[in-house]
């Protein structure tokens, strides 16, 4: 009797074990499906013209135009910014939604002004939406 007692209690927490496991692989995949979904609903696409950047002389501002190109709305605060690996720190660059709000939407353009002090020739922009979908774009100053 003893002997049985002592094994279902060990049968007991055995499936105890597994079921915590279990549940937790489950969550993380939940999880995990859901962050990808939303990636793959998630474009964006610089819009400029490579040859013809808009620069601002005497303040050093370039202006990029993104539009977003996905399903999924995004917001416009956090976006990210690098041009030719340097992150641009968010006192030097400032995020509009052309005829939006903070929101950005399905279609909608986001300005990005950035203050950058470049050499002559070709560079390169990275633009990061908050969730990890990047756009890349060549221009020349």
């Amino acid at each position: 009797m003893i002997f049985f007692i002592v094994s279902v209690v060990i049968a007991l927490s055995v499936a105890g074990a597994f079921f915590m496991n279990l549940q937790s692989i489950s969550t993380s995949a939940t999880v995990g499906s859901k962050t990808l979904s939303e990636q793959l609903k998630t474009d964006i696409t610089v819009i400029n013209d490579p040859d013809i950047i808009p620069y601002n002389s005497s303040g050093g501002v370039y202006t990029f135009y993104v539009k977003n190109t996905g399903k999924e709305d995004l917001s416009a605060a956090y976006v990210s910014v690098l041009i030719d690996g340097v992150l641009i720190t968010d006192g030097n660059i400032t995020r509009t939604v052309i005829e939006g709000d903070n929101v950005w939407r399905m279609g909608d353009v986001l300005k990005i002004n950035t203050t950058a002090s470049l050499a002559s020739g070709s560079h390169r922009i990275r633009v990061i939406a908050d969730n990890g979908i990047e756009d890349e774009f060549e221009f020349k100053k």
